[in-house]
C-alpha cells in the first residue's frame, strides 16, 4: 500500500473514530502477511479504558467503510 492510500485509509479510519468518541493512536499495515495485517490501536477521547465491546462496536463501522473505499483490493 502506498503513503496516499494509508493516508486515506487513516482519514477515513479517524471519521468512524470521531463518530463514537474514540481517537486513532495508530495504524499499522503489515503487508508482508498472508493475508496482509491491519492493526488500528484506538484510544477514548475521554482517556477511559477501552473495552473489547468498544473494540467490537468500532471494528463493524470500520470493516463497512474499508471495504466501500476499495482501498484494500485484497484480503486482511
Amino acid at each position: 500500500m502506498n503513503k496516499e492510500n494509508k493516508s486515506k485509509l487513516e482519514t477515513l479510519l479517524k471519521k468512524v473514530a470521531n463518530e463514537m468518541d474514540i481517537n486513532i493512536c495508530s495504524v499499522n499495515i503489515q503487508t508482508n502477511q498472508n493475508p496482509i495485517v491491519l492493526k488500528i490501536t484506538i484510544k477514548k477521547t475521554n482517556d477511559e479504558d477501552i473495552s473489547l465491546e468498544d473494540c467490537t462496536l468500532f471494528n463493524a463501522p470500520a470493516s463497512e467503510e474499508i471495504e466501500n473505499s476499495n482501498l484494500l483490493n485484497c484480503s486482511y
